[in-house]
């Protein structure tokens, strides 16, 4: 028997490619009569910066804010919200998005389109959660990158050619 509880996960980073994910994972759990589970992973390393938190608490308090401003926005006008639980994990955002999501039915996240670059140096979440979650994952790209190669394929869009006319008889 499936252990697995009627819950959809969404993870929340405050990109507009999670802001999307979100919205539809909000759409998604209302349709599918579920809960939805919003996780914002957070981390501190102790070094501080010019824009970065000071402090692990500062940390913690600004991936909440972020996770309030992102749930605020996708719930605004909805009748009948589903049940939310929040969760504020410390750690890397796809392990805490794979562990908050052994239990659910779906996982829901944004691709924020980085380059190939980047995501070999740095890594990229929606690929190891694709690899690692123990259930269905939707992945759900950033609304302008997704804009941009749309524009990109329609500018580079080859033509069939036309098969050659039969002969009438």
């Amino acid at each position: 028997m499936d252990a697995r509880e009627h819950i959809v996960v969404c993870g929340i980073d405050g990109s507009p490619a999670s802001q999307r994910a979100l919205e539809w994972a909000v759409a998604e759990a209302k349709y599918r009569g579920c809960r939805l589970r919003a996780v914002t992973a957070w981390e501190w390393d102790g070094v501080e910066g010019m824009i970065a938190p000071t402090t692990s608490s500062e940390a913690r308090s600004h991936a909440e804010i972020v996770q309030r401003r992102a749930l605020i926005a996708a719930l605004e006008g909805i009748e009948e919200q589903p049940e939310i639980e929040r969760r504020l994990v410390k750690g890397r955002p796809s392990e805490a998005l794979c562990t908050a999501a052994m239990d659910a039915e779906l996982l829901v996240v944004g691709s924020r389109g980085h380059t190939t670059v980047h995501d070999v140096f740095v890594g990229s979440t929606s690929q190891r959660v694709i690899r690692h979650a123990t259930c269905p994952v939707v992945v759900l790209p950033d609304p302008q990158h997704a804009e941009h190669e749309l524009a990109r394929s329609r500018r580079h869009r080859r033509r069939a050619p036309e098969p050659p006319r039969a002969p009438m008889l």
